[in-house]
C-alpha cells in the first residue's frame, strides 16, 4: 500500500468531527491545497462515512 493509500485509510478511522477538522486545514495550508486529488479524495471519504453514520455519531457532529 503506497504512504497516500496509507494516509486514506488512517483519515478514514478518525472521528467524523476529526475529519472535518482535517480538511478545512488542508484546504488553509498553501501547500496542501494545491494536491486537488488529495483533498477530493478526503470529502469523498468523509462523505462516505457520514453516509454510514449512526444516528448518535451524526448527533454528536452536529453538535460539536
Amino acid at each position: 500500500m503506497s504512504s497516500s493509500q496509507n494516509r486514506l485509510a488512517i483519515f478514514r478511522k478518525l472521528p467524523l468531527r476529526a475529519q472535518k477538522a482535517f480538511i478545512e486545514a488542508t484546504r488553509e495550508s498553501p501547500v496542501l491545497a494545491q494536491d486537488v486529488e488529495y483533498l477530493r479524495d478526503l470529502e469523498q471519504i468523509h462523505a462516505q462515512c457520514l453516509a454510514n453514520a449512526s444516528a448518535e455519531e451524526i448527533k454528536r457532529y452536529r453538535t460539536f
